[in-house]
């Protein structure tokens, strides 16, 4: 009896030990898989805090791009402001520019209108003297001064001043000496007898010898010219002894824009 007792007694140890195998077996499967549980958490913790991390540098990046688009749309926008306010500046000096143009030159034209009534009444001043000795004709230059063949004229041929002419000379002078500003063209003429060549040498010759007369009357040489027309510009057609004598004549032209009238002639 006591022999079957104890092989009894050592199978319910054994399968005691056994029960408290398998429970530990479970207990410690259990803890595996909590194990693996939790490395499954804290691979998924890790991956989502690197994909927050990865996230948070993306914002990051976005807002340093951000900062630095909005600081240059700031400084585009302070270039933009300089740029308006020296285009506003331009436009203030270009009116103020435009009125001081429009200014002077209303200016100019006052003074121009100014200068031409003071012209035209010393024109008129001269021409009115001159008209008590020889004749004048208003001309868009000046006027024309016209020695009459009835007090000045050339004998056929020749470029010698009468006394008459000297004389009449003498007063036309007297009247310009008084003025000033002008300048003084002597133009000669001759009649149709003779060459071309020949009579543009010879009206040459008469103009000269009216400007040597004015020049020694006393008269700027500088502010007279000469010109010789021969007998390409008769004053009148034919070819009597009347038409021909007063076509051997000499103009002068009076031509300048600044005419200065001093004193009324004696």
């Amino acid at each position: 009896m006591k022999r079957a007792a104890l092989p009894l007694s050592f199978a319910l140890v054994l399968a005691a030990l056994l029960f408290l195998d398998f429970k530990g077996y479970q207990s410690l499967k259990r803890m595996e898989q909590k194990m693996a549980a939790l490395s499954d958490r804290v691979d998924d913790a890790s991956r989502l805090a690197q994909e927050e991390s990865s996230a948070a540098a993306a914002a990051s990046r976005r807002a340093d791009e951000a900062a630095a688009r909005a600081e240059v749309a700031a400084g585009a926008r302070r270039q933009a402001e300089e740029q308006k306010q020296q285009a506003e500046l331009g436009q203030a000096q270009a009116q103020t520019a435009a009125q001081q143009a429009t200014a002077q030159a209303q200016q100019a034209q006052d003074e121009l209108a100014r200068i031409r009534r003071e012209r035209e009444e010393e024109l008129n001043r001269m021409q009115e003297a001159l008209n008590r000795v020889v004749e004048t004709k208003r001309t868009p230059q000046g006027m024309t001064i016209i020695l009459p063949d009835s007090t000045f004229r050339f004998d056929f041929d020749s470029a010698e001043l009468s006394p008459k002419n000297r004389e009449l000379l003498s007063r036309v002078a007297g009247i310009l000496l008084v003025s000033k500003g002008y300048g003084l063209s002597v133009f000669g003429y001759t009649d149709d007898v003779g060459t071309a060549d020949y009579n543009q040498q010879l009206s040459m010759r008469r103009a000269a010898a009216v400007r040597q007369y004015l020049v020694q009357s006393g008269l700027d040489p500088a502010i007279i010219n000469v010109k010789g027309y021969g007998k390409t510009s008769p004053l009148v057609a034919g070819t009597t002894a009347t038409a021909r004598a007063r076509n051997r004549r000499v103009e002068i032209a009076l031509t300048d824009s600044q005419i200065h009238f001093e004193s009324s002639p004696r």
